[in-house]
């Protein structure tokens, strides 16, 4: 990162190698412009769950080699740094905070591997959560159908899904439109662990649940159920 273009920087002073004026940086607002695509959504849902191999943004010149954005608390704390060539860039979400929005801010220029600046870093933000999962199913005799969702979320300390406490929403469609209604909130029940929602229709219809975010969980929604 920065130390390596620093010390390339110091080798060639010292061999005397810089004769007569420096070369003039190009001017910042001149600079092409390099983001960092780190996903504004951020999922914990393994125990190895990170994100590597970034590609920076597209208008990021192919001839940076050195680039520096910091994880920035809302705080103001630092948590770590990322960087690397225009083409590596890693990054390990099982180290930004949970819950809170994570601010990736550049520290100075992209530059090529003389020390040069050739890019403007842009800054980015992001947010960490446990993932969130729910299966449904649905049964449909005579008028009545009853659906029954399953809902879990990510352990971070446990390192594996558990069973998710919390209400989820019951939503209906009919055959033929792409509007979702909402049928009501269902909590799971304490001994199954499924929430349950009936309704009376004589008609199939595509059925999904959805599982609100938390603090510390995504959100999430079922596949579609046709009943």
């Amino acid at each position: 990162m920065r130390h390596r273009s620093l010390l390339l920087a110091t080798g060639i002073l010292a061999a005397g190698l810089l004769t007569g004026p420096a070369a003039a940086e190009a001017a910042p607002q001149a600079l092409p412009t390099c983001s960092l695509p780190v996903p504004a959504k951020l999922v914990i849902n393994s125990p190895d769950s990170y994100i590597y191999s970034l590609k920076l943004g597209g208008g990021c010149p192919k001839t940076v080699a050195d680039t520096t954005w910091w994880a920035v608390r809302p705080d103001g704390t630092y948590n770590f740094g990322v960087g690397g060539p225009w083409d590596s860039v890693t990054i390990w979400i099982n180290k930004t905070p949970i819950g809170v929005t994570t601010r990736w801010t550049p520290e100075g220029y992209g530059r090529d591997s003389a020390g040069h600046n050739v890019a403007r870093l842009l800054p980015a933000t992001s947010m960490t959560k446990a993932g969130a999962a729910i299966g449904l199913t649905g049964v449909r005799k005579g008028t009545k159908t009853t659906l029954s969702a399953r809902a879990s979320y990510y352990s971070i300390k446990g390192k594996a899904f558990t069973r998710h406490h919390g209400r989820v929403l019951f939503q209906k469609r009919d055959l033929g439109s792409n509007t979702w209604t909402d049928l009501g909130w269902a909590y799971p029940n304490t001994k199954t662990g499924a929430a349950s929602y009936v309704i009376t229709t004589n008609r199939a219809r595509d059925y999904r649940v959805y599982v609100p975010s938390s603090n510390t969980v995504w959100y999430a929604y079922s596949a579609t159920k046709r009943v």
